[in-house]
């Protein structure tokens, strides 16, 4: 019986805990996500609880979600991988825009949560304005252009995280490819994004398992094409051209390195940025998510691009001719 009493009172202590403390619980699935999934198991040289310990002080200032999002990600930030963030439900919307996300791989039960005081002007267990905008949030990205050059389809991908550019590209290969004599796909400027993403637009041109994500577990896991090999063909066969520059990073690089790999596109620009984790995003219960670099991607067999890039099979250092290039390679040839 007092076994009992005990553990309805810790049950009852942690439910308590989460109500009154609700920032504390947030602060501790964010740092927990990282300490169990991140990649690198030393954080890139840095010490995780040291770290923790350092934004958990910080705790007792908070006085609305927003802030809270804010210092999650400065926190993440730490990590230095140019990846890793937290976004507040308001960043989620703008950014992913419903893209896929996975649920917390714990329970809050499994969680420790810091004493910090009570937020003031709040009911506990109230759901709080800050996290619901009123008014739509501002595009993230450039949209997806598409256009013809004698007879070329030229399509500008902005990022790989948004569901947008790849059905923009799905629904412009549908539309023109029966006249096209090719494409252009320009990845300049792509800061890359979900694996997800990546293998939707690389299954546009090609199918096959070109990636294996290298990650804290024991065995790389292989990434197909999407949709996979044995589910469907790609939706064309046509001469592709892939315009590189040193700001495509992460799934972007993924995505050019394939398609070269594969001899499916031939790539012209500059190398790659070669920063290549591979981001899982994770949702909060509020819409907030934290994408957290759980591996880095890699060609199936073959060395990691990650700090070496994708180089291109024509080195083309200038932007202003790298269109021109691309079309000419397409009509003439190399």
């Amino acid at each position: 019986m007092r076994a009992l009493v005990l553990w309805l009172g810790l049950l009852l202590g942690f439910a308590a805990a989460q109500a009154s403390n609700p920032y504390a619980l947030r602060f501790a699935q964010a740092w927990k996500l990282v300490e169990d999934r991140y990649y690198a198991t030393d954080y890139n040289g840095h010490d995780w609880a040291a770290i923790g310990e350092e934004y958990r002080a910080q705790l007792a200032r908070i006085r609305d979600w927003e802030a809270l999002y804010a210092l999650l990600d400065e926190m993440y930030g730490r990590l230095q991988d140019d990846h890793s963030r937290v976004l507040s439900p308001t960043l989620a919307r703008m950014y992913l825009k419903g893209s896929e996300c996975q649920a917390l791989p714990f329970k809050d039960s499994d969680l420790s949560l810091p004493e910090i005081p009570p937020v003031p002007g709040e009911a506990a267990g109230q759901p709080l304005s800050a996290s619901k905008p009123k008014k739509a949030a501002p595009k993230a990205y450039p949209a997806p252009q598409v256009s013809l050059r004698s007879g070329v389809v030229v399509f500008k991908l902005s990022n790989l995280i948004e569901s947008e550019g790849v059905s923009a590209l799905q629904n412009a290969v549908r539309r023109y490819d029966a006249k096209a004599k090719g494409y252009v796909l320009d990845l300049r400027g792509n800061p890359g994004g979900l694996v997800l993403r990546m293998a939707e637009a690389a299954g546009v041109f090609m199918t096959g398992v070109p990636w294996r994500l290298v990650s804290r577990g024991v065995f790389p896991v292989p990434l197909p094409t999407f949709p996979p090999p044995l589910a469907g063909r790609p939706q064309t066969t046509k001469p592709l051209v892939v315009l590189i520059d040193e700001k495509v990073n992460s799934a972007a690089e993924g995505l050019a390195g394939a398609l070269k790999d594969a001899k499916r596109a031939y790539l012209i620009g500059v190398r790659t940025a070669g920063n290549t984790e591979a981001l899982t995003p994770y949702c909060f219960p509020d819409g907030g998510v934290a994408l957290v670099a759980n591996g880095v991607l890699a060609p199936f067999s073959g060395p990691t691009w990650e700090g070496r890039g994708v180089e291109p099979d024509r080195l083309e250092p200038d932007p202003q001719k790298q269109l021109e290039a691309a079309i000419r390679y397409i009509l003439k040839g190399p």
